[in-house]
């Protein structure tokens, strides 16, 4: 079995495609099916790889646009994984029938968990690249109430998008001011929070750094908060954060439908249906979390922080179910069937 992917320690495809490369090869080899990644029509993000049998990875946000290309995939591809149920629901109302859902892994050797800081601040995690889908809009604008009301409030944020053309998406946020740049691009996401009146002092930006170092980042912090409008996977950065022993604030809707619980995080409940558009055209539906509700539970976590440790070990112990030789295993597990089935096709028609 083959992995079409990109490989790297930067980005999210580049994660999961050098960990699944790794664990798939593990396994009894199955000749003449390779695992794609797939492009936001649907299609093999290299068609150069294209074999006997294919089987395909996709995340998508896209809700309305995807439906352009599910009949055609559900021909071409001989079965298609979605990186969450969210996701799975879109294919299957598109007329998918061969999908399923496999997660995105997190490797225990780098993400376990930390003692909480020592100090008496207290320390708001913010990770992800900076775009209106991803709400850190919604963060700033949450983080600037609760700087304004706690001195010992600060937010450490990752949020380094290298795609100019994701980062102007945040132009479209109605809770903030956004200054588009294509030339600065790697450090708009820091001075726009300042901009926004966040206190420079208490605002802690980290550059791009390697996954294998994130963890250190989040031992200095108390609580991450991800009011994510919509994620077609799981959040990988979310659910390494939480295997590091930290509870979550984050919305509980698509992607993250699938990790998030009361019993590990600090579910958001409520939500206004979002209408996205590209070029002129409606592209999908996302559900935005109220900011009242962010300030509420963000101010709730403030004054009961003693009650986060306990709550992040849950959350480790949870994101133990994530592993990238179980979702190795999975994948190997529908090729080995494709595989079979078309041998005993071709047994029988010969």
């Amino acid at each position: 079995m083959k992995v079409s992917m990109p490989s790297g320690s930067m980005h999210g495809w580049g994660v999961a495609g050098t960990y699944l490369e790794r664990e798939i090869a593990k396994l009894p080899p199955v000749p003449g099916v390779t695992l794609h990644c797939m492009s936001r029509s649907l299609a093999p993000r290299m068609q150069e790889a294209w074999d006997a049998i294919n089987i395909g990875y996709c995340f998508f946000e896209d809700s309305i646009e995807v439906l352009n290309f599910t009949r055609e995939a559900a021909k071409r591809w001989d079965f298609i994984v979605a990186g969450s149920k969210w996701c799975e629901y879109q294919l299957r109302i598109g007329g998918v029938k061969n999908c399923c859902t496999i997660l995105q892994g997190i490797d225990p050797a780098h993400f376990f968990p930390e003692p909480f800081p020592a100090d008496d601040r207290f320390v708001v995690f913010s990770g992800g690249k900076f775009e209106l889908r991803k709400g850190q809009d919604i963060v700033i604008a949450a983080m600037k109430v609760m700087m304004q009301r706690h001195p010992d409030v600060y937010l450490s944020c990752s949020w380094t998008n290298q795609w100019p053309f994701s980062l102007a998406t945040m132009g479209w946020s109605r809770l903030i001011t956004y200054r588009h740049d294509e030339v600065d691009f790697l450090n708009l996401p820091g001075r726009c929070a300042l901009e926004n009146g966040l206190d420079p002092a208490r605002t802690l930006v980290h550059p791009l750094v390697d996954n294998t170092m994130m963890r250190r980042l989040f031992a200095e912090t108390h609580v991450g908060l991800f009011p994510n409008r919509c994620e077609g996977g799981n959040n990988m950065v979310m659910c390494e954060y939480m295997a590091c022993g930290r509870t979550v604030i984050a919305s509980d809707s698509s992607g993250h439908a699938d990790v998030i619980t009361p019993s590990i995080a600090y579910p958001l409940s409520r939500y206004v249906p979002m209408v996205v558009s590209s070029g002129g055209v409606q592209s999908a539906v996302w559900e935005e979390p109220v900011l009242e509700e962010v300030i509420e539970t963000l101010e709730w976590t403030y004054r009961n922080r003693d009650e986060l440790p306990g709550k992040g070990l849950l959350a480790a112990e949870d994101m133990k179910r994530l592993t990238w030789d179980g979702a190795a295993r999975q994948f190997h597990y529908i090729a080995t069937k494709l595989a079979n089935r078309a041998e005993l096709a071709r047994m029988q028609g010969a």
